[in-house]
């Protein structure tokens, strides 16, 4: 991830920015995650059940329902504490009334909810750092699900003219897809801190892409174990993704995982410590918790 987001400039592909971003954002909830999880499992030992924080957020249908699956107990205050008492306070009920007068009935009912949501956004970037990157995140998170309920009416009407089965599966998926790559796209403000690596990431993967050099960028910068780094992460996003996927599908993982043949079971256990133990080899520095510096 250093190597392809750390020092960005017109030559690096778009294509390796791109990559270094989905590292990130596989990083971001393998470390916050994962973390989490083991501070229920400990809290378990002592017969204390901590709220749950995630929910399969990667399968989310909208950036809206992600919110609502990644981080749930920030986004619960945030909801309780912050948007309720703002979208039920009287001078933004104005705007609602102010809206449908002016912009029509489908933005008034949403102008007073929009705007909270983009304040709880831009409030939840300070959280994270007092840093200008942080604010264009929750900016650009604000933005879009406003827009996305503002124009929820239109886009029901444009996929009722196409006759766009969206009950299908296939739709589901593509939601799916779509929520990710808005996701990805919000890493990059999260992520490239500096404001000049900022405009090349996003010009770079927009205009110069160049697929064909990804393998020589890499191998001229010499990225040490990355084949080996690649092969565990591949591992481990295997796993995460098949639990998850049980998971969004009704299945209790735990119970259905103790019933499993105990043979199969030490296997598994063998495998995710050789994964854990080299994490440590192959990483080049710690640091401890990503989540720790928020």
């Amino acid at each position: 991830i250093s190597a392809s987001l750390d020092s960005i400039d017109a030559s690096t592909p778009g294509s390796v920015v791109a990559f270094g971003i989905l590292l990130y954002t596989v990083q971001q909830y393998g470390d916050f995650s994962g973390g989490i999880d083991m501070v229920r499992g400990v809290a378990k030992l002592f017969g204390i059940t901590m709220a749950r924080n995630f929910n399969q957020p990667y399968f989310s249908v909208s950036l809206a329902d992600f919110w609502r699956r990644w981080h749930m107990t920030l986004g619960a205050w945030m909801r309780d504490y912050v948007f309720y008492p703002l979208a039920v306070h009287p001078t933004f009920l104005k705007l609602n009334t102010w809206g449908t007068k002016h912009l029509g009935k489908t933005v008034g009912r949403t102008l007073s909810a929009c705007v909270g949501n983009f304040i709880v956004f831009l409030l939840v970037g300070l959280w994270h750092g007092a840093e200008v990157h942080y604010i264009l995140w929750g900016l650009y998170n604000g933005l879009v699900i406003a827009a996305s309920d503002m124009l929820r009416p239109a886009f029901e009407r444009l996929s009722a003219a196409c006759k766009v089965n969206v009950e299908s599966r296939g739709y589901h998926v593509f939601a799916i897809l779509r929520t990710f790559l808005l996701v990805n796209i919000g890493r990059y403000f999260d992520r490239l801190t500096d404001a000049g690596d900022l405009a090349t990431g996003f010009a770079n993967t927009l205009f110069n892409f160049d697929l064909a050099h990804f393998g020589t960028w890499f191998s001229i910068h010499e990225v040490s174990h990355m084949p080996e780094c690649l092969i565990s992460a591949a591992i481990g996003c295997a796993v995460v993704f098949v639990v998850s996927f049980r998971r969004e599908r009704g299945t209790d993982v735990v119970s259905h995982w103790l019933s499993v043949n105990f043979v199969l079971r030490v296997v598994a256990y063998v495998a995710c410590g050789y994964l854990v133990l080299s994490s440590f080899f192959l990483a080049e520095s710690g640091g401890g918790f990503l989540y720790a510096n928020f």
